[in-house]
């Protein structure tokens, strides 16, 4: 993904950070896309992919965690961030 398009994406959105944090959001279905860092650890990637997948959620990649982390906003490295939903509001 290029990083005008991710940085847009992410400063339009709710979103979660970390590794915990996505896995909570894709198992309580409030998370609608995890980004990835390629060279995230390759164990944490595939339990992210995995779970991703089998709640039926869209995964992209960006290159680096620095990438990521500066893109949400965040002064450390990121290995996931989640793409949240609005909320409705009662």
């Amino acid at each position: 993904m290029e990083k005008e398009k991710l940085i847009e994406k992410l400063n339009h959105s709710s979103k979660v950070v970390g590794s915990k944090q996505v896995l909570k959001g894709l198992s309580d279905g409030t998370v609608r896309c995890v980004i990835v860092a390629s060279d995230a650890d390759a164990n944490l990637r595939r339990k992210i992919v995995a779970a991703a997948s089998a709640a039926g959620v869209k995964i992209e990649r960006v290159p680096s965690k620095r990438q990521l982390g500066e893109a949400a906003g965040v002064e450390v490295s990121a290995a996931v961030v989640g793409l949240t939903r609005a909320k409705a509001i009662d």
